[in-house]
């Protein structure tokens, strides 16, 4: 057996004998170079010192190349090795690495806190709790269903804000934007309905009207945008089939956005069945 093929086996003895070997033998050399370089001067001029500090780093990378050499094949080993293993680790740990970024994420940006309504990849509710994993909601009906708790508790991993985006219904003490929409026959005098939802809307919602122009301008505040409210907003147009459709948006208590809505819509319809918004024929108007 030579010697390359006696260091070529995984024996980790003579390799460590070798390597105490090459360290003396290196150290020795430097410090007889060094010593001829300096020769009997006491204090040395930029030309030795030069010649020492290269004779100096010729020896140490020197010995780096052999040492290098000499466990090469040990340290490809290590290599793969520590690779194979941080690459099953990281795939084996891949859903919890994401959770965990996304807690990060959460709080780094605070995107939400308990008590928020939130609405991630379709899920809906309010917070309730949260850890370094998941996220804990009450989920919550649709607006159409009037925002009200459904009794099902969902829990999200936090890997989920990472991939989609996550919408905070930032208004405090559970106030909501409430759109809803009410579509009639054509034929109806337009300016008269209009009339008639700007003042009913204004009137179900003065009871709670301070309390929401103190929420709105602390949304404003905590957001620094102007936030459409706290005045019920209407609007009107048609749609596809030549109707006449009521868009309206109530800024209100979410408890009491459904009520409101089929309150001021069944008001409505009645005063629409009871005709209370014929057009005035166009003889009448010209006298």
């Amino acid at each position: 057996m030579n010697l390359q093929d006696y260091f070529s086996e995984d024996q980790w003895l003579p390799r460590v004998v070798a390597t105490l070997v090459l360290v003396v033998i290196f150290v020795i050399g430097r410090r007889l170079v060094t010593r001829y370089v300096r020769g009997d001067a006491g204090v040395l001029d930029a030309s030795r010192r030069r010649r020492v500090f290269y004779a100096r780093s010729a020896f140490n990378l020197g010995m780096a190349v052999a040492l290098l050499l000499l466990w090469l094949g040990h340290l490809q080993n290590i290599m793969l090795s520590l690779t194979a293993v941080t690459v099953a680790v990281v795939l084996a740990t891949k859903e919890l690495i994401m959770c965990v970024s996304g807690f990060m994420l959460r709080t780094g940006a605070g995107l939400y806190s308990v008590g928020d309504w939130i609405e991630v990849n379709g899920v809906r509710g309010e917070v309730s709790d949260y850890n370094l994993l998941s996220t804990t909601v009450l989920e919550l009906s649709s607006p159409k269903k009037g925002h009200g708790y459904t009794g099902n508790v969902i829990v999200m991993p936090n890997s989920l804000f990472l991939t989609h985006p996550v919408r905070n219904e930032r208004l405090g003490r559970h106030y909501v934007q409430h759109p809803f929409v009410v579509t009639v026959e054509a034929g109806l005098d337009v300016c008269a309905a209009l009339a008639w939802w700007q003042t009913e809307t204004a009137a179900a919602c003065a009871d709670f009207a301070d309390e929401a122009r103190q929420v709105s301008l602390a949304v404003d505040r905590a957001l620094s945008a102007d936030v459409q409210g706290p005045a019920p907003v209407v609007h009107v147009g048609t749609t596809d089939g030549a109707l006449v459709s009521f868009q309206v948006q109530l800024f209100c208590p979410a408890a009491r956005a459904q009520a409101l809505e089929v309150g001021l819509s069944s008001a409505f319809l009645s005063a629409v069945a009871a005709g209370r918004f014929v057009p005035t024929p166009p003889a009448e108007r010209a006298r």
